[in-house]
């Protein structure tokens, strides 16, 4: 007995996948026209707004108007407070730098004062003109601490009537210039 093959059509309807049609009725049935449906054409609708009765305008609330009033104040209030700010920070940040600059200051002057009280060059200096005389090997030297401390260093004698007098004049000469 012959085998009998099956005649089989494919069919891609636009789509890659294929779909084997092994029957002759589907042929058929393909072959059919289906009837076509009438197309549905879509609705015009009709604009119509509809007839808004409208109020007359009534007097504006006092309360809206100090509401406005003082939503108004604190946002001034607001703008103010911050420009008074950034004054603020911009001052601090010019001290911050001038105290920056005054204790790099302080650190010079601090150096430059402990080397003018430099013991052996304040003893050299007075025993050079005469004003102190070291003491020698056989003499006994006194130190009262009993006061606080102080030194007075005279650069000359002032006597009498006359000293006093002079003394006045530089008072008075100072307190007029």
């Amino acid at each position: 007995m012959a085998t009998q093959r099956k005649v089989r059509s494919y069919a891609t309807y636009g789509n890659v996948a294929y779909k084997v049609d092994s029957s002759a009725q589907t042929k058929e049935r393909r072959r059919v026209e289906q009837p076509r449906r009438p197309r549905v054409q879509p609705r015009e609708r009709v604009a119509s707004r509809p007839q808004v009765q409208v109020r007359q305008q009534s007097a504006v609330a006092p309360f809206t108007i100090v509401g406005f009033v003082a939503a108004i104040a604190c946002a001034l209030l607001l703008v103010i407070s911050s420009a008074q700010l950034a004054m603020v920070n911009a001052e601090t940040v010019e001290l911050r730098s001038t105290l920056s600059g005054l204790q790099d200051e302080k650190k010079t002057l601090m150096a430059q004062y402990e080397k003018t009280f430099d013991l052996s060059a304040l003893e050299q200096l007075l025993t050079a003109d005469g004003s102190m005389v070291e003491a020698g090997a056989g003499q006994t030297v006194y130190l009262d601490l009993s006061q606080g401390d102080s030194v007075v260093y005279y650069e000359e004698a002032r006597q009498g009537i006359s000293g006093l007098v002079r003394q006045i004049e530089e008072f008075l000469s100072g307190m007029l210039s």
